[in-house]
């Protein structure tokens, strides 16, 4: 009798040690699947955050260094009788911040390539009661990518007889995200406004892109 008791308890044990790992792989399971597509949508969102502030951050410091006005990045030349008879660019001013901004930013890319986060582990439930709750989970990633500034010209209507000249700064980003969880290749842009003047007389259209 003693045996079959010890017999039974045996199998009651296997059965609830069965039942148990059975429940946790289930658990795992159902987290693996919440938690992959989460982490993934949380590394974009993070890169897109990172490679934003490297742009504004090194663009608005070089914007600063040089402080240039629009006289020194557009020439404007009238007629004896008041004509606007050209607005011509400024090209060395301009090279040289484009270039600029384009060396700081990308050396900012290429000298931090990797990133971390933390986040509560009930975040990955999509639970809002559960999502500040539980220990904090590191998250890594790789950026990297490269750089392109063009400065551009755009023109509209000040009024009677003005246009407005304004000459903006565009810092384009391909960049490279790589993490377990998630890679992808993402293409953005951010306008800088450089400089803008107030043109009295009539502007011809041929002037429309004369900073590229």
């Amino acid at each position: 009798m003693l045996y079959k008791r010890k017999s039974k308890g045996h199998k009651r044990l296997r059965r609830f040690i069965l039942t148990l790992i059975i429940l946790v792989t289930g658990c795992i399971a159902l987290f693996e699947t919440q938690a992959i597509p989460f982490t993934a949508k949380c590394v974009k969102k993070q890169s897109k955050t990172v490679s934003a502030s490297i742009i504004n951050r090194e663009a608005l410091r070089v914007l600063d260094k040089y402080s240039f006005k629009y006289s020194d990045l557009a020439d404007i030349k009238y007629s004896e009788n008041g004509e606007v008879q050209s607005v011509s660019a400024q090209s060395l001013n301009i090279n040289k911040l484009k270039a600029e901004i384009t060396l700081a930013v990308q050396k900012e890319l290429d000298k931090h390539r990797s990133y971390s986060f933390s986040l509560p582990l009930g975040a990955f439930t999509d639970i809002t009661l559960l999502s500040t709750l539980g220990p904090s989970v590191e998250i890594s990633f790789i950026l990297t990518g490269s750089v392109n500034c063009k400065l551009k010209s755009s023109f509209e209507s000040g009024g009677v007889n003005q246009t407005v000249h304004h000459i903006t700064l565009t810092v384009t980003t391909e960049i490279i995200t790589i993490s377990p969880e998630y890679r992808e290749q993402t293409k953005f842009s951010t306008d800088f406004e450089v400089a803008q003047t107030v043109i009295v007389g009539n502007v011809p259209s041929t002037f429309a892109d004369i900073v590229r």
